[in-house]
């Protein structure tokens, strides 16, 4: 966090949109390592299974409603695209949680908006 903050001064991560991001997928901000290492994480798991590796993400009702009415459609074309078929062939699955889980979404960890907004990332579990 410190070393990303020192290379890229000023930069608000938190409310820039991900594909704006320097280096695009290989940013080094902690959205983009939080994402990298669930997808290591997805596919050691997976590993053993003959079942195809699955991303899944979490969010509170506001964010998964956020996620689906806002974000999506706000992205560029190709984005938007790559999303919806990643999410009708199932290799992102979203996780609606309850209220009283929103210490897990992953809006509310690493967005503009959140419950509680913290820095650091979370254990993966």
């Amino acid at each position: 966090m410190d070393d990303f903050e020192k290379e890229f001064p000023g930069f608000d991560w938190k409310n820039t949109p991900a594909y704006k991001h320097p280096g695009g997928k290989d940013c080094p901000c902690p959205k983009h390592e939080y994402v990298r290492e669930q997808i290591n994480y997805t596919r050691t798991v997976n590993q053993t299974s003959k079942e195809p590796t699955k991303v899944t993400l979490k969010f509170c009702p506001e964010h998964y409603k956020v996620y689906m009415e806002e974000v999506i459609p706000a992205m560029p074309l190709k984005y938007r695209l790559l999303t919806k078929i990643a999410l009708k062939l199932g290799a992102i699955q979203l996780e609606k949680l309850t209220h009283m889980q929103s210490d897990l979404c992953f809006y509310c960890k690493f967005g503009s908006g959140g419950h509680g907004k913290k820095s650091e990332l979370p254990p993966i579990q």
